[in-house]
């Protein structure tokens, strides 16, 4: 286990991205019960070490095991956490992982943060805002697009989004009828 002492931006610019949060001790041994942003995600499986922030502090853990426990959250082991009140300590903190440990995307994909901060352009030119947030209704992904005060939804669909540029940080969709009343 490694320490680093800071705040949220020092997790930022260590290049960690957030997958989810520790909900408490998982039985009466020293698992954590954590709530992944995405459930559907297989973070855990694709990476041998996580960290955690709490108190302003950055934790870099080994994974042990990691085993779904229900729809919406996961039983797991850490090196380090030796029994069910350190594990109960960790309630509330925030499961960080390298985006450098991710595996490659291929041709045509992203990972959802890549998207964050893009401004958004309609193919005639009109500009929306920028996405600040990405999550799932369900039958497809949605950025929250924002300018100001105004807002707009934009479902992550063939139908609506026509160019993905992250090296230029633009995206640019069809504004269908509706999207943007």
């Amino acid at each position: 286990m490694t320490e680093i002492r800071g705040s949220r931006p020092l997790a930022r610019q260590e290049g960690l991205l957030r997958i989810g949060y520790v909900a408490g001790a998982h039985g009466l041994d020293s698992a954590l019960r954590i709530r992944p942003d995405n459930p559907d995600a297989d973070a855990f499986a694709q990476v041998s070490h996580v960290y955690l922030e709490a108190d302003d502090t950055v934790t870099r853990y080994e994974i042990i095991t990691a085993r779904r426990a229900g729809k919406t959250s996961l039983k797991v082991v850490l090196e380090g956490i030796a029994d069910v009140d350190a594990a109960e300590k960790l309630r509330g903190a925030q499961v960080l992982v390298a985006t450098a440990d991710l595996p490659p995307v291929q041709a045509g994909e992203f990972y959802y943060y890549q998207v964050i901060g893009c401004d958004v352009l309609t193919t005639d030119g009109l500009r929306v805002g920028a996405i600040e947030e990405v999550f799932s209704n369900g039958a497809n992904e949605v950025w929250v697009v924002r300018e100001g005060k105004a807002e707009v939804l934009v479902p992550v669909i063939a139908d609506v989004v026509k160019i993905i540029d992250l090296e230029a940080h633009k995206i640019t969709i069809e504004a269908v009828p509706g999207l943007l009343d």
